[in-house]
């Protein structure tokens, strides 16, 4: 889509001005904009636009769906206006201001673009590994250990950049953040995937057998990694700017540039070591404990991954959807793949199906089905939801009840037959994180045909239900209703007769 500067000037009216503007930043598929006062937005001649695919109001924040070109705009925007970019340190938000959701938020909005690179990574890498280890080629071997050795590379640059983040958007000192990260993952230390529990044993026996003894025999503080611990190092990170806010009140004179960083990185470390390594370690191998309970176990398994997959979408429409990205992130960097993974792509492709589906229900107007199919098309290829889910889905309601109910039974398939998803892109391109075997650590009970069956089988189930719900349910009359007020008042198109 081109934008103009028009279309820059008329938003910034919009939002009641260039004065009422505190700050503007992007994700990946939506402007996200500070605003002093609320009251001046004039929603609806915003989302009349065909550029906007949706607004919504999170925390402190105006965020505008653009979709994947949202960045294209975003530049545009800052500079027809002259505005100073969120990157300026005047601009940065105070988190005490910030909804813990938009918090969340803000911290791995910068960092998607990291992840989607370690994704497509990891699916090219994915079948040569699997290859390699099956296979006595050593050239293979060598090719697939180059490929390792980026891998290894990105997984641990994305838990420094989550206390990079921490600290930037807490107004701390973002270069601490990445000594502390890096520290926090040097190779001396040993990764949780890397621990050896044998049978019978605790994680604590198995903990003892690496650490340091300044205790006497005892063995405390344990040299933990924080390699895929990525919620314990949002933690690290909020203590070190909190320790570099209180180091700021003391008059260390001249010498500030020499103590206060040094006191900072080894005060955080030092008390990382001996709280949250250990009690964030702990809390992760019994959060992993319950979660493959919940996704394995012969009764919940039936229960709780559906449900997940089913509220996927409407978790977007609140923006709670930021939430479950940590835990994917730490299964990705942990494990190369996710449960979770797969129950997002299955919901993202329902949301896909119903978008498309709409469209084709309502080809007769072409600037609707335009919209359909383009924000369709981008949330299956690619998997970015949101323009679908603004534009089309919430918008006139049983294209998202479909694809809920589409994703419920698509992901009820996949726990049923004990699919494992490696990492791969989040639309239909994840079918090749089927491709994969279960790691080690993850027990589950798989079907005959493993998951390079049940893998697609479960979005063809989710595809088939949700196009064939969002059909019934476009022919009840008060989705009807709906669905011609919408296609009047933006469109002006005035249906004949409904012929689905």
């Amino acid at each position: 889509m081109k934008f103009t500067k028009e279309n820059m000037l008329f938003l910034v009216d919009k939002i009641g001005g260039k004065e009422n503007l505190v700050s503007v930043s992007h994700c990946i598929s939506r402007l996200r904009l500070k605003l002093s006062d609320f009251e001046k937005i004039n929603f609806e001649e915003i989302r009349k636009q065909t550029w906007c695919k949706g607004v919504l109001v999170v925390g402190t924040e105006l965020q505008i769906v653009i979709g994947t070109e949202v960045e294209k705009f975003y530049k545009l925007f800052v500079k027809t206006i002259q505005f100073k970019t969120a990157n300026d340190d005047e601009l940065k938000a105070e988190v005490h201001n910030k909804s813990f959701i938009s918090f969340v938020s803000s911290i791995f909005s910068p960092l998607m673009i990291l992840l989607v690179v370690y994704v497509m990574w990891e699916m090219i890498r994915t079948p040569i590994h699997y290859s390699a280890i099956q296979s006595n080629i050593s050239n293979l071997k060598e090719i697939d250990s180059i490929l390792g050795f980026i891998s290894k590379g990105l997984s641990w640059f994305i838990v420094i950049a989550v206390c990079w983040s921490v600290f930037n958007v807490m107004n701390g000192t973002p270069i601490l953040g990445i000594a502390i990260g890096a520290i926090l993952i040097n190779p001396i230390l040993i990764p949780l995937s890397d621990l050896d529990i044998k049978q019978g044993q605790t994680i604590f026996d198995s903990l003892n057998q690496y650490g340091w003894k300044i205790f006497g025999s005892a063995t405390f503080p344990w040299k933990i990694s924080f390699e895929g611990l990525i919620v314990p190092m949002i933690f690290v990170g909020i203590i070190g700017v909190y320790i570099e806010r209180a180091m700021n009140k003391i008059n260390f004179g001249s010498m500030r540039m020499l103590f206060q960083p040094m006191i900072v990185v080894s005060s955080t470390i030092l008390i990382t070591m001996f709280t949250i390594a250990p009690a964030g370690l702990i809390l992760v191998h019994y959060m992993y404990m319950a979660f493959n309970f919940l996704m394995t176990n012969y009764v919940t398994k039936y229960i709780f991954s559906p449900i997940l997959g089913m509220m996927y979408s409407p978790l977007i429409t609140l923006g709670l959807h930021r939430l479950i990205t940590p835990f994917l992130i730490q299964d990705i960097t942990r494990y190369n793949g996710s449960f979770i993974l797969g129950l997002m792509i299955i919901s993202n492709i329902c949301v896909a199906i119903g978008c498309l589906t709409f469209g084709f229900l309502n080809k007769n107007c072409k600037d609707i089905k335009k919209v359909a199919y383009a924000n369709g098309a981008s949330a299956f290829i690619v998997g970015v939801t949101e323009p679908a889910v603004y534009s089309i889905s919430l918008k006139y309601k049983y294209p998202l009840i479909a694809s809920s109910i589409g994703a419920y039974f698509g992901c009820l398939l996949y726990a049923s037959a004990g699919v494992w998803t490696s990492a791969s892109p989040f639309g239909i391109m994840g079918l090749v994180g089927f491709l994969s075997f279960t790691p080690d650590g993850i027990n589950i009970d798989q079907w005959q045909g493993g998951s390079i069956l049940w893998g697609p089988l479960s979005v063809l189930t989710g595809i088939i239900v949700s196009c064939l719900i969002t059909i019934i349910l476009s022919k009840f009359k008060y989705f009807k209703k709906i669905t011609n007020q919408i296609l009047f008042q933006e469109y002006g198109y005035v249906p004949k007769i409904n012929k689905y």
